[in-house]
């Protein structure tokens, strides 16, 4: 199978897999999108008999887009398993805040990240992760300025995590220590929804900034 990831049929299906994921608001890393349209290749070839360059000619680039978004839908089992989907940023405006407000953020997303990690979800935990990193470099990109520009998307991805991530503390039973032991963390698992959802609250003002 190596081999038919470097021919131009199999590129060409990527490319236009791509495309199709796009299209659903999806933006998918590449060698995620590779690895997939590699199996169903397999997969047909298998099933047919034949070799896999002559699978390819089965291979529908919008069914294997339906099949990487059905995988990660967040309804879906096993959806917070999947890495490198990424919702497609199509407002590319930017809205500038004082540096020592986008700490609001920072705190929030770490403590996103810390109860995902701690339940088990990893998609949540590498999205967050990434939005941190992308918000510390807005942070110094300029520092002769008492602010920093953010990009109107960060801030809608960032406030769509941390609510979901207080939807299943309040939900789902997430618990900041699911040790099993109590040592003060249910009355921590208590509080914290009730200030995500705060953070999110001044993140979405702050986004609306930018529709003014």
């Amino acid at each position: 199978m190596a081999d038919i990831r470097n021919t131009k049929a199999f590129k060409a299906l990527a490319t236009q897999t791509e495309a199709e994921l796009l299209t659903r608001g999806l933006d998918v890393v590449s060698v995620a999108v590779t690895n997939v349209l590699a199996h169903n290749v397999a997969m047909v070839a298998d099933q047919l008999g034949i070799q896999p360059r002559s699978a390819l000619r089965y291979i529908e680039p919008s069914a294997v887009a339906d099949q990487i978004a059905k995988a990660s839908a967040v309804d879906t089992d096993g959806a917070h398993t999947v890495h490198g989907v990424r919702p497609v940023r199509v407002d590319d405006r930017t809205v500038f805040m004082p540096r020592w407000v986008c700490s609001r953020p920072l705190m929030a997303l770490a403590q996103a990240v810390k109860y995902a990690s701690s339940n088990g979800d990893s998609r949540t935990v590498q999205h967050a992760t990434d939005l941190i990193f992308e918000i510390g470099l807005a942070i110094g990109a300029d520092s002769a300025s008492d602010s920093a520009g953010l990009p109107l998307g960060l801030l809608d991805e960032a406030a769509d995590i941390i609510e979901q991530v207080a939807g299943h503390i309040e939900t789902d039973g997430w618990s900041v220590c699911p040790c099993g032991e109590e040592h003060g963390q249910t009355e921590a698992d208590a509080r914290v929804p009730g200030v995500m959802r705060g953070d999110a609250e001044l993140i979405r003002k702050i986004r609306a900034k930018g529709d003014a």
